[in-house]
């Protein structure tokens, strides 16, 4: 359970549809020992262990639940989304990475930022092109992304 705040929301669902499933078959299993007629002691401590698996199952669906809720409702990650997408990113990291781990890439992020910052920017081309090619690592094999600029007609719309 201490794992669930690392896990994706696609992960959390999954878990949760596999307790759920688990959950399940124990509740079935249970009413079935319980409407069997003879129930020596070996049928009592399958029943006993049943029922707590059953009440442990139930108490980590709903940790998975609380774990979504507090996603949804986050006041710092929505005040986030409103500002900016690297705020959100920043702020989802935050809440998902250990601390060393997050700690470790802020300060990677923020040391390429300050040597981006360093470098002199590139001469502007003295015709502007409509197109824009950003370089990707060039591995021999690649070619390089063009991205174009939207259509006057569209920006209008």
């Amino acid at each position: 359970m201490a794992d669930l705040p690392h896990l994706s929301d696609g992960q959390l669902a999954h878990i949760s549809k596999e307790a759920q499933e688990v959950l399940e078959s124990l509740e079935r299993r249970i009413q079935d020992m319980e409407q069997e007629l003879s129930h020596g002691p070996q049928e009592r401590d399958t029943l006993i262990k049943a029922s707590t698996k059953r009440d442990v199952t139930r108490r980590f669906i709903r940790s998975i639940q609380d774990e979504q809720e507090h996603r949804q409702n986050n006041p710092a990650l929505r005040s986030a989304a409103g500002e900016s997408l690297p705020r959100t990113f920043l702020e989802v990291a935050r809440h998902r990475l250990p601390g060393a781990t997050f700690d470790s890439l802020l300060q990677e992020a923020l040391s390429a930022c300050a040597q981006q910052q360093d470098t002199p920017p590139a001469p502007t081309p003295l015709e502007p092109s409509q197109d824009k090619v950003i370089p990707i690592r060039n591995d021999g094999d690649s070619l390089p992304v063009v991205v174009s600029p939207a259509p006057e007609s569209a920006s209008e719309a």
